[in-house]
Parts: C-alpha cells; structure tokens; sequence
C-alpha cells in the first residue's frame, strides 16, 4: 500500500503538467528567419511560477527530414497567458540539418521550402523535465524577393532574333544552398494573356538547370519569328526543387532581322579611342564593342550635336565581342552629326560619333 502512494506521488506532478500548461502557436505572416519561429504563447492556469524549456522541430514536408532542430534555455512560466519573447529563450541551442546552415545563430535564414513546426513544452521540476503539451503548424518559407526580370525589358520591341535574357536572382541569397533556373519563352497567340501563353502553349525553348542569372537564346532548337510576341519566365529552384518564380514578362521581336557580325555592314567600333566621324546610312545604328566583364546590362544613349537625348535603350553586354543594333527613329536627318554613349555600370562612359548620310 505505501508502494502504491509512493508511485501516485511521483506521477502527480506529469500529470498535473498536462492539465496545467499549454503551448500555442500563434499566427505570423510571412516566415524567413530563425527568430520568427519563436511566435507562440504558453500558458499556466496554476497559481504559481514554473520553470520550462521549449524544444522545436522543422521537418520538410516533402522529404520528411528534419531541416532544424532547437532547445532554448529554461524560463519563467507566470500564470496565465503569456506570448514568448526570444530573449527570454535565449541562449537558444540550434541544430541543423542537411543543406541547411546558418550555425547558431538566431537571425540566420531559413532554407526555402515547406515544413511542418512543432513545438514541445518542457515542465522542469526539481531535478526532472515532462513534456507538458505540444503544437505544430505548416509554414511555407519564401525568399523576400523573386527573381526580378531586367532583359529583355516588358513590353519592348528587339532587334535580334537571338536576344539575350538577364535577371536578378533572389534574395536573400543565404537562404538558397544550391541555387539554380530554369528559364520559359512561350508565344503569345492573339487574344491570349501572357499568363495563360506560359502556362498553355508549348515553350519555344526551355532553358534549365542555369547557375547563372542569364540565358543567351540557343542556336539549337527552335528559333524566334519575326514580328512575334512572347512570354517569359524565371523559375528559381534549391537543390532542384521549386522555390519561387518571377513575374511573366513579354516581348515582341522586330519585323525585320537584326544585322549580325556575318553580315556586309559598317560597324562603328567603341572602344574609347578617337576614330573621328564615321559616316552610317540607313535606318539603323550597328556598334561592335568588346566588353572585358561578365555579362551585365549597361544603358546606350543616342544625342544630337546639340547635347539633346534622342534615344535610350539598355544593352544585354557580354564577356567578349558584343554586336549592337538600334533602330533610328524620324528624330535623325541626315547630314547630321550624331554621339553614341555607352554608359557602364560603374559610371564609365564610351562615346562614338557618327554622321547620317
């Protein structure tokens, strides 16, 4: 019999922790940090003071691994309802698991992608812990910008049937462990919404698996009409898994095929040195220009003898030879003198100048 209330003794306290104490999740926007994990609320419904711990588990939704794992250090439980603030956590020890970094700290990133967060509530008493009550949620992680399109520009018209596309990655970059593209160019058919063009027509090339922010149009496959509209699209992927997508741009492609380096033209070279007037005729400005850094956008701007701006366009440039075609507009006479300038991204400044003949 004094067996019998030796052992109720020892197991009043678990279960008094489960009738007493409770840990709740509460609703957040948006999740990218370590810290923002910590949003929940404990409660006591007890008359006094307890001492707890809380331990956490991120699991991936679609692998089932644990991505993260922490236990925080012990704190104070008053009673009644009370939201967690980390600094009451902290030290929080962090554990990670594959393909995730970040070490221990509390502002790290967290890995892109879906996961189930659970969180246990730890009642210590005296020299012993029970787990007092437990929650979990699904949360989706998403970078706090998608790829950003920059070429060709929404909207605009090209020059070249092999055009050039550029983007901005995501970001922050320290939540992506292996990050890599793929790219869609799809047409637009009439009466069609360049939405339902990507997501309905077969793409015209389907660029994947790219480490870098750029695309330079294929040689091989499918080619680009003249006089064509399409959509296109950047899908951001870690580790080959989805992460996140950018807006769907459009273009439309000339009427008329862009002059390439084969072809029998002038080619006006910028290369910073002075080659005097060169003399053009036709409708359209060639510029061959060799650029010594990765690929990048610089700003080419047309002005009359007088200052005066008369056309602005952004140039996809590349490591190497880059063969420039703009279109003249009616605001360029001939046997008059005109300034190309190329502007550069850290500032510099390459001019030629040239008469319409």
């Amino acid at each position: 019999m004094v067996r019998y209330a030796i052992m109720s003794l020892l197991l009043l306290p678990a279960a008094m922790v489960r009738g007493q104490f409770n840990i709740a999740i509460l609703p957040t926007g948006g999740v990218y940090l370590r810290s923002q994990l910590w949003n929940v609320s404990v409660s006591n419904t007890g008359t006094s003071t307890v001492e707890a711990t809380i331990h956490m588990e991120m699991k991936d939704m679609e692998t089932g691994v644990v991505a993260l794992s922490a236990q925080t250090s012990a704190f104070q439980v008053r009673p009644g309802v009370q939201k967690v603030h980390l600094s009451s956590l902290e030290p929080v020890i962090y554990n990670a698991g594959p393909g995730t970094s970040g070490g221990r700290s509390s502002n790290a990133t967290l890995p892109v992608g879906k996961y189930q967060v659970c969180y246990q509530l730890i009642w210590k008493y005296g020299e012993n812990q029970t787990a007092a009550s437990d929650d979990c949620d699904a949360i989706e992680v998403e970078p706090l910008s998608p790829p950003l399109l920059t070429m060709p520009e929404n909207d605009s018209v090209v020059s070249s049937l092999r055009p050039q596309f550029m983007w901005v990655p995501p970001a922050p970059l320290s939540m992506f462990g292996s990050l890599s593209y793929d790219v869609l160019i799809s047409p637009v058919y009439e009466g069609q919404s360049i939405t339902d063009a990507l997501q309905q027509n077969l793409p015209v090339q389907q660029g994947e698996g790219l480490r870098q922010p750029l695309l330079n149009f294929p040689l091989q496959g499918p080619q680009l009409e003249q006089g064509k509209r399409y959509a296109w699209q950047v899908i951001a992927r870690d580790g080959g898994r989805y992460a996140v997508k950018s807006e769907v741009w459009s273009f439309r492609t000339g009427d008329t095929t862009a002059a390439g380096p084969g072809d029998n033209l002038v080619y006006l070279l910028m290369d910073g040195r002075d080659h005097g007037r060169e003399v053009i005729e036709g409708g359209q400005l060639h510029i061959k220009y060799v650029s010594s850094l990765a690929a990048h956008a610089a700003v080419l701007v047309l002005k009359g003898e007088d200052g005066t701006e008369l056309s602005r366009s952004t140039q996809s440039l590349r490591q190497g030879d880059n063969y420039l075609h703009v279109r003249l507009n009616g605001r360029f006479a001939s046997k008059h003198n005109y300034m190309a300038v190329l502007q550069e991204p850290n500032g510099s400044l390459v001019t030629v100048s040239f008469t319409m003949k």
